[in-house]
């Protein structure tokens, strides 16, 4: 693994770097970097939130690992059309970049190992109904997959 495979915080200025991000042949993992997962998911998912609020579909798409259970990979499409039927037609939102912490987050742990972290979704100026549930799943010696099963409303 080289430098350049790291996707650093400096990409997202507003993101924490307390998961470290790195390509592999199974696509970007998630290394934990200190001992409270919760902190480190939410940090992870403040980051993507943080991507999203710059427009920058692509570098959130990245830390999406792997696909959903649906074979689903959250990309910009899935998201704008997920905002777009939320708004009924309504095409113009911003998605803002709130402190997850006031979005009402959830963390679970599963009785299978993996973990669930969802909050409201913050766009155009409020806290949504819209809710967004990643799940991060172990894959080997402390790394994590990281995928999102789904942003609708509860």
């Amino acid at each position: 693994m080289s430098g350049d495979d790291f996707i650093t915080a400096k990409e997202c200025k507003c993101a924490c770097a307390l998961i470290e991000c790195y390509v592999t042949k199974d696509g970007v993992m998630l290394k934990q970097l200190n001992q409270s997962i919760e902190s480190e998911l939410k940090a992870y998912c403040q980051k993507w939130l943080c991507h999203l609020s710059q427009h920058n579909f692509e570098h959130a798409l990245d830390l999406v690992t792997v696909p959903n259970n649906d074979g689903t990979r959250w990309g910009e499409m899935e998201i704008r059309k997920a905002i777009f039927d939320y708004y009924e037609g309504g095409s113009e939102f911003n998605i803002e970049n709130t402190d997850i912490a006031c979005c009402t987050p959830e963390f679970m742990e599963c009785n299978d190992g993996r973990y669930l972290f969802g909050f409201y979704f913050p766009v155009n100026g409020e806290i949504t109904d819209l809710t967004v549930e990643f799940e991060f799943s172990w894959v080997k010696d402390g790394e994590l997959s990281a995928t999102i099963n789904g942003i609708h409303v509860l």
